[in-house]
């Protein structure tokens, strides 16, 4: 009795403290990158390139990845399967020159890609809503995502930067 009494005083507390939680969520990191936006654009539009530069396939060389869809923009699928980073799916719901949006079994993404003096700003960012009792994970996805943004970023500057520019004339 002693137990089912403790283990619901904590259930209630645990509740409780959910309730003073924003459930939503919003993760953003920016780079610089000193190539024209096309280039982005064709790295983070094509799934099939993320492997190249995104930070989970360095976590598990042995993850399962399958694509399906479009080649590239609009309509492109992936789904992965790993030991390591864990399963998911990423699907392509919006694409334009400036940037698109991807839906996730967890949030949604959106990457923006701005042309500057020096080449393109690239902005990466995941939002979402927790469900109730997931609310406390809100005040953690900072320190989950971050570090796997900006190593992916500047995965994909590294990549971007050694493509040689197309001449235009």
């Amino acid at each position: 009795m002693q137990i089912l009494k403790w283990a619901l005083i904590t259930m209630l507390a645990f509740m409780s403290f959910n309730l003073f939680i924003s459930p939503e969520y919003k993760v953003e990191r920016s780079v610089e990158i000193n190539v024209p936006a096309y280039i982005v654009y064709e790295q983070v539009t094509d799934l099939r390139q993320w492997e190249n530069w995104a930070i989970w396939w360095k976590k598990d060389t042995a993850m399962i990845t399958n694509y399906s869809g479009a080649e590239r923009g609009l309509g492109a699928k992936m789904i992965w399967i790993s030991d390591v980073v864990g399963d998911g799916d990423l699907e392509i719901i919006e694409c334009s020159s400036q940037g698109m949006k991807t839906k996730l079994a967890w949030g949604n993404g959106s990457w923006h890609f701005e042309e500057t003096e020096n080449g393109t700003n690239v902005s990466w960012s995941m939002n979402g809503k927790m469900p109730f009792l997931m609310s406390f994970m809100t005040m953690f996805i900072e320190d989950m995502v971050v570090p796997d943004f900006e190593k992916g970023l500047a995965g994909l500057k590294e990549v971007c930067e050694s493509i040689p520019a197309k001449s235009i004339d």
